[in-house]
This record gives C-alpha cells, sequence and structure tokens, in this order.
C-alpha cells in the first residue's frame, strides 16, 4: 500500500476526533485497491463497535492552476534570489510576478522573461521608491513571439536602524491577480464528492487543507454553501473539516497542524498539532491544553 502526502494528516486527525473515539480504528485505503472506481483516501473502522468513517482530503488552491504555476516559478523565478549581488543595503525589497507569467509559455519565452525580470532588478533595485509601486518589465522578442511587457509590483522597505538583521532582502513572490474560487471550489466538489458519498460508511468527512493566508475558510466555506443547489450530494457529507497547513515543514511552523470545524462562521472545535501529538482541542468555544508526563 503506497503513502501518501495525507496519510499522516489524517490518522493524526482520528487520533483525536470526537475525543479519542476512533483512536483504535483501523485505516484502509480503498484507492490502493480499486484503480478502476477510486474511493476515498481513508476509511477508518472502530475496532470497539464496527462503526465505519470515510474521510477524502483535498488541497483548497488559492485560483485555478495554482499548483501548476508555483512549479513554473519555483523552477525558474525564484532562483533570481540566489543572486546576492541583487540585495540593497538596509533594505528589504518584494518583487512580485502576476500569476500565470510564465504558464503555458514555450522554453524560450519562459526563458527571456526570467532573464528580463532579473535584468530589471539589477538595473532599478537602488532606486525604488519607499512603499509599493508598479513597474513596466520589458520583455525581449523571442523566435516566433513579438516583444510584451508584464508589471511588477514592488515594495521596498528600510530595515530599522540597529536592527539584528542581516543587510538587506529580496524576494521574488507571486502575485494573485483574479479571484476565482468559485472555479476552484466546483473542481473540488466535482471530483471529490462522488467519491466520499458513493462510499458505504456510517459517517462521511470532507478535509479542505487550506496552504495560503490569504484564502480564509470562512470564504471556503461560503463558496461551499453557494454552490449546494449545483451539488444535491452535499448533504450526505456529515462534516466539512478545514486543515491548515501554511507554515507546515517551515522554520517558523514545524510540524505544527490545525484542524478546524466552523458552524454559521464559527469555529466550534479544533484540534492542534506539534510533533506528532495533540497540543490543543476547543469544543463550544472551551479550550483545552493537553500535558503528557
Amino acid at each position: 500500500m503506497k503513502a501518501t502526502r495525507e496519510d499522516p494528516f489524517i490518522k493524526l486527525f482520528l487520533s483525536a476526533y470526537e475525543r479519542g473515539a476512533w483512536a483504535d480504528a483501523i485505516l484502509a485505503k480503498p484507492d490502493a485497491i480499486d484503480r478502476i472506481n477510486p474511493a476515498v483516501d481513508q476509511i477508518a473502522t472502530r475496532a470497539s463497535d464496527g462503526m465505519t468513517l470515510a474521510v477524502e482530503h483535498t488541497i483548497i488552491e488559492a485560483f485555478v492552476g495554482d499548483k501548476e504555476d508555483f512549479a513554473f516559478f519555483e523552477a525558474a523565478l525564484l532562483g533570481i534570489e540566489k543572486d546576492e549581488s541583487l540585495v540593497v543595503q538596509g533594505r528589504i525589497i518584494y518583487v512580485y510576478v502576476p500569476v500565470g507569467t510564465l504558464r503555458n509559455q514555450p522554453q524560450a519565452i519562459r526563458d527571456s522573461i526570467v532573464k528580463s525580470v532579473h535584468a530589471w532588478i539589477k538595473s532599478n533595485r537602488l532606486n525604488l521608491p519607499d512603499g509599493r509601486s508598479d513597474h513596466r518589465c520589458f520583455i525581449g522578442e523571442t523566435p516566433g513571439s513579438p516583444p510584451f511587457t508584464i508589471t511588477l509590483t514592488v515594495k521596498s522597505v528600510a530595515i530599522r536602524r540597529g536592527s539584528s538583521s542581516e543587510p538587506g532582502h529580496l524576494n521574488v513572490r507571486r502575485q494573485q491577480v483574479e479571484n476565482n474560487l468559485d472555479q476552484v471550489i466546483e473542481k473540488a466538489l466535482r471530483r471529490k464528492l462522488p467519491k466520499l458519498v458513493n462510499t458505504p460508511a456510517d459517517r462521511r468527512i470532507l478535509l479542505l487543507e487550506r496552504q495560503h493566508m490569504n484564502l480564509l475558510p470562512e470564504s471556503i466555506l461560503d463558496e461551499i454553501n453557494s454552490q449546494r443547489t449545483s451539488f444535491p450530494q452535499l448533504p450526505n457529507v456529515d462534516e466539512i473539516w478545514i486543515l491548515e497547513t501554511m507554515f507546515y515543514g517551515t522554520t517558523f511552523g514545524g510540524t505544527h497542524l490545525r484542524f478546524e470545524l466552523y458552524k454559521n462562521g464559527e469555529v466550534i472545535r479544533s484540534l492542534d498539532f506539534n510533533e506528532g501529538k495533540l497540543t490543543t482541542r476547543s469544543e463550544g468555544g472551551v479550550g483545552e491544553v493537553i500535558y503528557y508526563e
């Protein structure tokens, strides 16, 4: 049985779900058995009474094609940060490239974009105004493609004197230029709902992973509610939980995971984990810190 990225997340969740009532559950991966008719990510069978719980996980992208877009960005533009000659003493500079700039472009054009952005930063980094500003970046002609321009949004901030920070920083990031959360949610529900509701189980949980700060849980759930008439299967899902992994695997966030269940825009239950252990949980507005000997 091949392990997947979400397996440990689901296992941790079930270890504390309903105050540990599913901690003894036996987990199975139907997808590993039936590839023709894919089922949910995990089915938990409780040893105490044989009750079953189906869990389906999916990442909610900030916009349609987010993961694909980041793959292009990471392989090309993110490397500009490694050029230490671009760092300006005493300043933090953020250069935001519009989302989709590299996606679906031939390799020659992607290479030209990277070189042009790199050259623009090198030529303009010492003369940037304080705060946020927009700038046109010229992309040269390539075989079969005329020259064009893209808009770079730049934020330049002076480092406070006496700060213990390094002399300066350059950050090249993506900038989202449109909001299509409705399409993201529709795609996720069409892919995931049939798998979940068609799986025989006593209870069904949809686990939505949130990886972006600007993608609020309330926005995700509001969009799901607005599409209920298009997805009559939704009432067959017992609970929709939000899994927060925005800083998971980073120096700042480490192994911290948070699971939240909302009702009427308010968190009614939550579970926090760190280093594979439950650290806090709350229910009905009452929080509890978990201590270990």
